[in-house]
């Protein structure tokens, strides 16, 4: 009796398939995900670095007013120590947070600047990949905004004061948006013996429900108010503390009309004294903003109210700041990008043109031009369109003007055809001319 013939199923081919598709969408995954700003303890400030953010960590958005301390929060939550010490005069001081283990990178200072001043420190909206209080399981994406109250903003009466407020609105505006969704936005408040919110702190909270209007969900849902400053060892502001919460919880209601949730309030410090003393007992704000954090859920900012009118001439001002920052990360980054796309170019000259054909096609060198488009494009993706525009540009500046100016007569940024073709046509016959005058060999 002869042995079954195991018949091939039907199904092997489509199996196959839908193998090689999983595959391809995991390296496209990867691929995509390498292009991420992931890099943890490292301020990222371009729109599109907003734009490139890991979707699977949590956001916080943290505001208030200039001295409200946000910076020192920002380094507590991002795992760096504000302690006091007898060696130093009980004067607060940052102590550097160890570099992750097997790394010989020295210990790291503080991320966010901190300085004691009624100027803001801030003047870009910003974020950085952190792990929440040195916690590797918690990883959270914290967004430092610009004090909103500095010495030109003060006096909300003042157009000066009014459009200072607005141009760090539509900078918030414009990078939220590119964002496409966060959970939780934090409104410090450093007053709280008096427990008076800054006017300036009205103002951008209106602005904020104004333009989450269309959020789909009511974006109070997602605001924490945060007093700062509220150091476990410290006890001035303890006094009256649910009196002072609940107060505060009516006058928002009472400024923005749709605000309709009790907020929470937390009390939020970082600072530390060494040795602790007896009686300390730990303020669970910050276990609790996490807690807040977590279990939000998404806040779409992709579709955040357009600004309108007189808004459009300070969006057009913060396009050209936002510019500006993509310029001066240019400068700094170019010479790595413009290798990079030479290296990419290289190879692909040697793949088509110093391999055997049978070779070349193992490299996937197609016929025509598509192949290489797609592999310069995705290198483009990879590293980032605005980058590789602004470092093109920037490299074009530093090197390519200056060489054409000196042996063209050419200034590319002030082009004209005709006085470039003349002087192009001056440099043949000079060149003609030498060559004439060599001698020649009999």
């Amino acid at each position: 009796m002869s042995p079954p013939h195991n018949e091939p199923s039907h199904n092997e081919p489509s199996l196959v398939a839908s193998k090689f598709a999983a595959t391809a969408k995991q390296a496209v995954a990867k691929y995509i995900n390498t292009a991420r700003r992931n890099k943890f303890d490292h301020l990222y400030s371009t729109l599109e670095d907003f734009a490139r953010t890991d979707p699977g960590r949590r956001r916080l958005v943290v505001i208030g007013c200039t001295g409200a301390g946000k910076s020192t929060l920002l380094n507590v939550l991002s795992g760096w120590r504000f302690v006091q010490t007898k060696d130093n005069d009980f004067l607060y001081q940052w102590q550097d947070k160890p570099a992750p283990e097997g790394s010989d990178e020295p210990p790291l200072p503080p991320l966010f600047e901190s300085v004691a001043s009624s100027e803001s420190v801030t003047k870009f909206t910003s974020f950085a990949n952190v792990h929440m209080c040195g916690d590797p399981e918690r990883e959270l994406i914290v967004v430092d905004t610009p004090g909103h109250d500095d010495s030109a903003g003060c006096n909300l009466e003042d157009q000066e004061g009014r459009d200072t407020l607005a141009k760090l609105a539509a900078d918030l505006h414009n990078k939220l948006k590119a964002l496409g969704h966060v959970h939780a936005i934090l409104v410090l408040h450093n007053d709280v013996v008096s427990n008076r919110l800054n006017p300036a702190t009205y103002q951008i909270l209106k602005m904020v429900d104004e333009k989450f209007s269309k959020a789909g969900t009511s974006v109070w849902r997602h605001v924490v108010v945060g007093y700062s400053k509220c150091n476990a060892h410290e006890t001035s502001w303890r006094s009256g503390l649910e009196a002072k919460r609940k107060a505060l919880r009516e006058a928002i209601k009472a400024k923005v009309p749709n605000c309709d949730v009790d907020l929470p309030i937390l009390v939020l410090g970082g600072g530390e004294i060494e040795p602790a003393p007896p009686s300390q007992d730990e303020s669970s704000g910050v276990e609790q903003l996490w807690q807040f954090v977590a279990s939000a859920p998404e806040l779409d900012t992709s579709r955040l109210m357009p600004f309108e009118g007189v808004d459009v001439k300070i969006q057009k001002l913060i396009e050209e700041r936002d510019q500006a920052a993509a310029q001066a990360k240019a400068a700094i980054i170019y010479i790595a990008v413009v290798l990079k796309i030479v290296c990419v170019l290289a190879l692909l000259f040697w793949r088509h043109l110093m391999l055997p054909a049978w070779l070349s096609m193992l490299l996937l060198n197609l016929p025509g031009l598509y192949d290489e488009l797609a592999i310069v494009a995705g290198v483009v993706y990879w590293i980032g369109p605005q980058d590789v525009l602004f470092s093109a540009k920037h490299f074009n500046r530093q090197w390519v003007q200056p060489l054409v100016r000196t042996y063209l007569g050419i200034d590319l940024d002030h082009l004209d055809i005709s006085q470039a073709s003349s002087n192009a046509l001056k440099f043949a016959k000079r060149c003609t001319v030498s060559r004439e005058m060599k001698p020649k060999k009999e």
